[in-house]
């Protein structure tokens, strides 16, 4: 009999699309499955807008992140994936297992599996991120990592309208309309469709960096004015956020983004696009300091009482109306919880929240320090007073650094793996910039240092979380050692 072709699953060489494949399709899947998650997510989070439908945004990572997994495989199986992403696949892996050793220690097996509700950050998400970052490392061309920047480009200034609506006094339906734990109403805070103004504002400000290096660079006249809107709109909505890392945010990605310019010395062609970012950074200011006048912000305590025109941060605020109030995620804030082993704190003063959220995540770390508290399941160790989440105040889900909140819920060892693969993929996406002095390397290099700096004031989330581990896996893949 003559020798037949080797096939998969069974099916004949012609019939199967896995052998048929050949590496520019392979690429174009892997683009479509992330460009595909950048339209699912914004649109599977609406109902969670409008209802309170928990379980529907994560329904968009799963799926993506399903597809995601098996086109990782079919690299493998096809040998389409590169040696020098085994390393990163290891670490990947090894992140995997302790995330299972982390599942045992858990408070809650479900949750640790799954997220928490309106969360979704469990096990399976850290699988689906790493399939994300290695389908990023494995889009093949630079025109296809431009493709799926454009992608992310659209994704904002659509964030970018939805806030819109959130940021007029219109009674579009927002969860940061109020901020019931500050006693505040009629702020009229943007979240976009990303969950938080702390989450908006940390990915318009990594955006901002292709939005200005692009109208610089590029040739293309459309997509100049494309860029030019999304530097004006992604810089006034970033500041409108009035959240630490969305403010302090889009000031790095400026600066970043001066200091690439400058460097490449681009000259006259850099100044409308600065000017445009430093009009929408100025206005976003602006409106900030009249929104409580605009608004008819107040103070309801036993009678209103209006709030005078300034700015302020509501960091606390946001935090705690987020978890509390938007997902039932944690207890309430409460100004004098005296009862709290981690004793009280004001929401007001931005220092006083994070060096509360972080000295706590320290105790809960020193407690677990090998395999945490399981994977979105910090809550449950700052329960003092009850079984039921919502009766201890002052507890939290969320600790505002993402570093911490890797270690206070898969443990030590999980954050530890996770930095080598940071700086694995920084060190290697330098070496390249370096090398080709590509600007379209350098925004995406530059993108991953940014967000892994507003990492240290903020915690990721499945909305914007993937975009993070996209862009690294393109990072670390445009490092090509010599042979």
């Amino acid at each position: 009999m003559p020798k037949t072709a080797k096939t998969i699953f069974g099916t004949t060489e012609n019939s199967n699309f896995i052998l048929n494949m050949t590496p520019e399709s392979y690429y174009q899947y892997n683009l479509k499955i992330l460009l595909g998650f950048l339209i699912l997510m914004p649109l599977f989070s609406i109902p969670l807008e409008f209802f309170k439908v928990y379980s529907v945004p994560g329904m968009a990572l799963s799926i993506a992140g399903v597809f995601a997994i098996v086109f990782v495989f079919i690299g493998f199986m096809k040998s389409e994936t590169p040696k020098k992403l085994f390393l990163p696949a290891y670490l990947l892996g090894g992140m995997l297992i302790w995330g299972i050793v982390s599942f045992y220690n858990s408070y809650d097996y479900m949750i640790s599996i799954f997220g928490e509700d309106g969360r979704s950050e469990g096990l399976l998400s850290l699988l689906f991120y790493g399939g994300f970052f290695l389908l990023g490392a494995q889009l093949g061309t630079d025109d296809n990592r431009l493709k799926l920047l454009h992608g992310m480009l659209w994704l904002g200034l659509a964030e970018c309208f939805w806030s819109l609506f959130q940021m007029l006094p219109l009674g579009f339906p927002s969860y940061y309309r109020n901020l019931e734990p500050m006693l505040l109403f009629n702020v009229y805070l943007p979240s976009g469709l990303t969950g938080t103004p702390v989450s908006l504002g940390v990915m318009l400000s990594v955006l901002l960096i292709p939005a200005l290096l692009e109208a610089v660079f590029t040739e293309n006249p459309k997509q100049k004015i494309m860029n030019y809107i999304c530097i004006f709109c992604f810089s006034l909505t970033a500041v409108r956020t009035q959240c630490l890392a969305g403010v302090a945010g889009i000031l790095l990605a400026f600066v970043i983004s001066l200091i690439c310019i400058l460097i490449k010395k681009s000259g006259k062609k850099a100044v409308i696009c600065l000017v445009t970012a430093f009009a929408g950074i100025v206005l976003g200011f602006a409106w900030n300091y009249i929104s409580p006048s605009l608004n008819g912000t107040s103070i309801s305590l036993l009678e209103e009482t209006s709030v005078s025109d300034g700015i302020y941060f509501y960091d606390g605020g946001v935090l705690w109306e987020d978890s509390s109030y938007r997902l039932e995620a944690s207890g309430y804030y409460v100004k004098n919880a005296d009862n709290n082993p981690n004793g009280s704190f004001q929401i007001e003063s931005i220092s006083d929240v994070y060096c509360y959220l972080w000295n706590s995540t320290l105790n809960i770390i020193k407690r677990y320090p090998l395999a945490g508290s399981g994977q979105d399941n910090l809550v449950f160790p700052q329960l003092y007073q009850s079984l039921i989440v919502q009766s201890n105040p002052n507890t939290f889900d969320r600790c505002g650094n993402y570093y911490l909140q890797m270690a206070g819920t898969t443990g030590l060892p999980t954050l530890i793996l996770f930095l080598i693969l940071a700086v694995l993929t920084v060190v290697r996406g330098g070496m390249a910039v370096r090398k080709e002095k590509n600007w379209m390397h350098t925004e995406i290099f530059c993108m991953v240092v940014l967000y892994l700096l507003l990492m240290l004031i903020s915690t990721g989330s499945i909305t914007i979380t993937p975009l993070f581990w996209m862009l690294g896996g393109i990072c670390i893949s445009l490092y090509e050692p010599e042979k």
